[in-house]
């Protein structure tokens, strides 16, 4: 990464701090819920996702959306998920937490993060990890389908992994695509409901609840997801 790159990624760090501590004196003697919460949050996931786009322009891949391409040159679903949950979970966590400091409450970081929802980071993290490793086999065989630098594109999260499937989308990961938007955007508009409603003055942000049957059901997706990837797929769809 060069200077400039740096000097850009430290400034966007600094402007998160910079944006939260504001927004957290400019509200902290507000005796109602005001929407202008949400303004810090919002900016703080912008401001996250230009840091997300410097480090995917470090070399050899040279992309705004290099935290997204494999090791295959392609972007990976796994990647997203992962990115768009940490971006989520990080954003929200650094702005209730820095709000509720500047508030003035006792424990800042005293959140209420649901079980669940460190679950799906997990099953994120899980499937990031997991990904890669059931492809190793058939690389052995010269059955993964590799494009060569720099020639990735959206396309790539929704097609199949070897060479045999690789023009074919792959239903498993439309399916777990979906589950991730749905998911996310569900959760994330509960997040903004209470931040929204909540009251600076006397109020401390927490997380909603999240539902454990919606966990289930990723996790089972997650699960087709790797295996339908794990199954040979160099000349036709398993049957």
């Amino acid at each position: 990464m060069g200077t400039k790159p740096r000097c850009c990624f430290a400034l966007l760090v600094a402007l998160i701090v910079v944006v939260n501590v504001l927004a957290g004196f400019l509200t902290k003697n507000l005796i109602v819920a005001s929407g202008w919460v949400l303004l810090p949050w919002v900016l703080t996931a912008v401001l996250m996702v230009g840091c997300f786009a410097i480090i995917g322009r470090v070399p050899p891949v040279v992309d705004w959306r290099g935290v997204l391409i494999d090791q295959r040159n392609r972007i990976s679903l796994s990647r997203l998920q992962l990115a768009v949950w940490s971006l989520l979970v990080i954003s929200s966590i650094t702005t209730e937490g820095v709000l509720n400091a500047v508030w003035g409450r006792a424990a800042p970081l005293a959140l209420d993060v649901p079980k669940e929802l460190w679950i799906l980071l997990g099953l994120s993290m899980a499937s990031f990890v997991a990904a890669p490793m059931v492809l190793v086999p058939k690389a052995d065989v010269n059955a993964l389908f590799t494009k060569p630098l720099n020639q990735h594109a959206w396309r790539d999260i929704f097609y199949g992994d070897d060479t045999g499937n690789a023009d074919q989308v792959d239903f498993s990961k439309v399916q777990q695509f979906f589950f991730t938007i749905v998911l996310v955007v569900v959760y994330a508009t509960a997040l903004g409901a209470i931040m929204a409603s909540t009251i600076p003055s006397s109020g401390i942000l927490t997380f909603p609840p999240l539902d454990p049957n919606f966990i289930g059901l990723m996790a089972v997706s997650q699960t087709a997801y790797i295996a339908y990837k794990a199954m040979p797929q160099n000349r036709i769809d398993a049957r």
